[in-house]
């Protein structure tokens, strides 16, 4: 999930450079997880940066891709319903307080960005 507050959504130069960011972070997971050598290339610039060893940040970017591939896409009701389930098992056990809809929380904002990201 990415988000974004109300304010910074409202503001037209904000939200253009949300849509922006949401794009080339879509490209560069894109690019990521195209090839191995990509992945590999990645990993190297990452793990420098935060000052980790490079076999371990491959290594979890390998399994992460195995368990669950990271993607930037539009809003659908079938994430929303998800999280609705989530939140309401969390009710349930009492994690949480009470019942929530989180409907409300979701914003489709930037589903044309999204979409219109090569």
């Amino acid at each position: 999930m990415i988000f974004a507050s109300p304010g910074a959504i409202a503001d037209q130069n904000k939200r253009a450079a949300i849509g922006d960011f949401v794009c080339r972070l879509k490209k560069a997971q894109n690019w990521r997880e195209a090839n191995a050598k990509n992945l590999e290339t990645w990993s190297k610039a990452y793990a420098q940066a935060i000052g980790v060893d490079v076999k371990l940040v491959l290594d979890d970017a390998k399994k992460g891709l195995q368990q669950r591939r990271s993607q930037i896409v539009p809003i659908s009701k079938e994430a929303i319903a998800s999280q609705q389930r989530v939140a309401d098992t969390f009710a349930q056990t009492g994690v949480i307080p009470s019942k929530v809809n989180v409907a409300p929380l979701w914003d489709g904002t930037f589903t044309n960005a999204i979409n219109q990201c090569r």
